[in-house]
């Protein structure tokens, strides 16, 4: 199974640097540009199935992706939400700067965040299953960054440090269903 596995474009979150996690913050003006440019990242790609995490600007991301992609078969697909690809819960992080969010880190402070084990074990699971239902198939993850990075690293696929994977970025993996192959990356 091919995965196309890409993030969603910016927020006004994204821009103001602040911590996302669960909160359903849209895609603002350069985000959906930003979404409608990916298209042509996926043009050369005959996507079979697209699925997005259940938040708007992951679901919007892979809709303007779709639509934008001068490739008839994505633009006839449907987006189906799957909530194993919603970004890890950041806790009580949600809402507040990213140098508030590193410096409680940096004392050991969770405030109920996902453990990236536990986003990892989720989003290996959604394929896992995709993979016995269309094992053949070519398919379109769009999620979310945290959610991307601890995927990849903790599955030892790539060790991908906070903040790397950008906006609309496609990563392009192999999955035989044993193991997964990181054909692309962040691009």
């Amino acid at each position: 199974m091919r995965i196309i596995l890409a993030r969603h474009g910016e927020t006004d979150y994204n821009k103001n640097k602040k911590v996302q996690g669960h909160s359903d913050i849209p895609l603002n003006e350069e985000g959906i540009k930003q979404g409608k440019e990916a298209g042509k990242k996926i043009t050369d790609y005959n996507i079979d199935i697209a699925y997005s995490s259940t938040l708007g600007r992951a679901f919007d991301t892979a809709r303007y992706m779709l639509d934008n992609s001068n490739n008839k078969v994505n633009k006839a697909l449907d987006v189906i939400k799957d909530k194993r690809l919603i970004e890890k819960s950041y806790g009580d992080y949600e809402g507040i700067s990213f140098t508030e969010y590193a410096a409680g880190l940096e004392n050991g402070e969770t405030r109920g965040m996902e453990l990236d084990a536990d986003a990892a074990d989720r989003v290996e699971e959604f394929f896992k299953e995709k993979y016995r239902e269309n094992p053949d198939k070519t398919i379109l993850a769009v999620c979310h960054g945290g959610l991307i990075r601890s995927f990849l690293t903790e599955k030892g696929i790539k060790k991908v440090g906070r903040g790397v994977i950008i906006n609309t970025s496609v990563s392009v993996l192999e999955y035989n269903g044993d193991k997964f192959e990181l054909i692309e990356f962040n691009k």
